[in-house]
């Protein structure tokens, strides 16, 4: 479990960006306190800025890391780390590939098939980067890469050179909230409170707060959702250890079919990256 947040504000909007990107991670340190980063493109100079640091979001904060200006869109992540090294930085969020810059909030089984697919190189251990070098080297539209990813993903990227456009997804299971304000300016994050404390800050009332569906992909541009396309993720299956009578047995689950043993219904009923962590999948 890892957080996700962020903003695509509307240029008539003026807001303190830091003030808000730091209640923003605040808000979603609880699901993760390995490593915190934000990433934006200057609006000034057009480059891309890209801070991150295995801390908590607090530590990071407080060592004035969350400063930033010159921003109309920006993106957030607190990380919990289940696989590659928080103390190396290019395992931390969010991840670069080409002119692309994400951040994800979940698990890709299928890292290591993608990457001999796109046929380019790792440069890190996170299985994060597969899901950014298949964003940014991949063949085919936006969906059909997004029906590529194999685990459950919500994600959100920027543009090298496109300070004003926000790429929103959810794949299957990790949540992504989002909100317009009456100023025209959409607030996203892993949690409905998250959207709504953001609106606080930047001093605006919300119009509405959608929670997004599984197989949905949104652009934002200037604070506005300008493309809406859906797309079909592929099935979890997901292999894992339980302990049973004494032993470790091997089991399965799929997220549409009930466990007839344990009676629990799907993937959400499982801590999955939690167990990874701990060695007991």
């Amino acid at each position: 479990m890892c957080g996700i947040a962020g903003f695509c504000l509307n240029k008539g909007h003026k807001v303190r960006p830091t003030e808000v990107a730091s209640q923003m991670l605040l808000d979603i340190e609880h699901r993760g306190t390995d490593a915190t980063g934000m990433a934006y493109i200057s609006t000034r100079t057009g480059q891309k800025v890209v801070t991150k640091r295995a801390v908590p979001a607090t530590v990071f904060i407080q060592s004035g890391e969350s400063r930033c200006k010159n921003v109309n869109t920006m993106i957030l992540h607190t990380r919990y780390a289940t696989q590659g090294s928080p103390k190396n930085s290019h395992n931390n969020h969010p991840i670069t590939r080409g002119s692309i810059t994400l951040t994800h909030n979940g698990h890709c089984q299928n890292d290591k098939e993608l990457f001999k697919q796109l046929k380019v190189s790792r440069i890190a251990q996170v299985d994060s980067e597969a899901i950014v070098a298949l964003i940014a080297y991949g063949k085919g539209t936006i969906t059909e890469r997004l029906e590529k990813i194999e685990g459950n993903a919500a994600l959100a990227w920027i543009e090298s050179k496109d300070p004003d456009t926000l790429h929103l997804a959810r794949v299957r299971t990790s949540p992504l909230w989002v909100g317009q304000s009456r100023e025209g300016s959409l607030f996203y994050g892993s949690t409905k409170q998250t959207v709504e404390n953001a609106s606080i800050i930047a001093e605006c009332e919300l119009d509405w707060v959608y929670e997004m569906k599984e197989g949905e992909y949104f652009r934002i541009v200037n604070g506005s959702i300008v493309e809406m396309l859906k797309f079909t993720p592929k099935p979890i299956v997901v292999v894992f250890k339980q302990y049973d009578q004494g032993g470790w047995v091997s089991d399965y689950l799929s997220p549409t079919k009930k466990d007839k043993r344990t009676g629990w219904q799907g993937w959400d009923d499982y801590d999955y990256e939690s167990y990874l962590r701990q060695g007991k999948w």
